[in-house]
């Protein structure tokens, strides 16, 4: 199977909404937005648990270890949580808050110097789960978390969930075009460590 057919593959496990049903969390997330900044701290709740989960995907893929992603996780949302008036309406939360989540994380490997491959993605490649599509994602995991952090990000936010270039652009703070650069080298390189992989 070409690597590009795996990408596909396990991409078939991103969260994909239609048009409206967008709008309508875009919508309620303004809701909840304003009664946080009204005093009601309480509503805050929502917003981490319907974003915890894409927020704890996003770090556990750049930071490799489970234990520092769930630190990274609770220090995105504090973050957000403090800053909430600072948020101006002009993109969705969604995008603000990967913003936050990337910069959090993005910081904690510039501090962790020492950072390497966790025991999970030294492991050997092949799993001896029978399922071949469960095999293959692990695989393609293990594949991702040997990227360099910037194209681990890219490759989840663009085919886990499935945000287009402009979003991207948004979260990582760099123009569209380099984006698109790095999606591009992101793909070869994963499919230069697919070939090494399969041979």
């Amino acid at each position: 199977m070409r690597y590009a057919n795996v990408i596909a593959a396990v991409a078939g496990t991103a969260r994909k909404a239609g048009t409206a049903a967008r709008w309508k969390v875009e919508h309620d997330d303004d809701r909840i937005i304003r009664s946080v900044r009204d005093g009601d701290s309480e509503a805050f709740g929502d917003l981490v648990r319907r974003y915890e989960d894409f927020v704890f995907t996003l770090i556990r893929g750049l930071a490799g270890s489970e234990d520092d992603a769930r630190d990274i996780t609770q220090e995105t949302f504090l973050r957000a949580y403090r800053g909430i008036r600072r948020f101006q309406f002009k993109s969705t939360f969604k995008t603000w808050l990967y913003r936050i989540a990337y910069n959090t994380a993005m910081s904690h490997l510039a501090r962790d110097r020492s950072h390497r491959l966790s025991i999970q993605e030294a492991e050997p490649l092949l799993s001896d789960d029978p399922q071949g599509r469960h095999s293959l994602r692990l695989t393609v995991e293990k594949l991702i978390g040997r990227l360099k952090p910037d194209h681990k990000a890219v490759i989840i936010l663009h085919y886990y969930d499935d945000m287009k270039y402009e979003q991207i652009a948004e979260i990582m703070g760099c123009p569209v075009n380099t984006v698109k650069i790095r999606l591009y080298r992101a793909k070869y390189e994963l499919g230069r460590l697919w070939e090494k992989h399969a041979v």
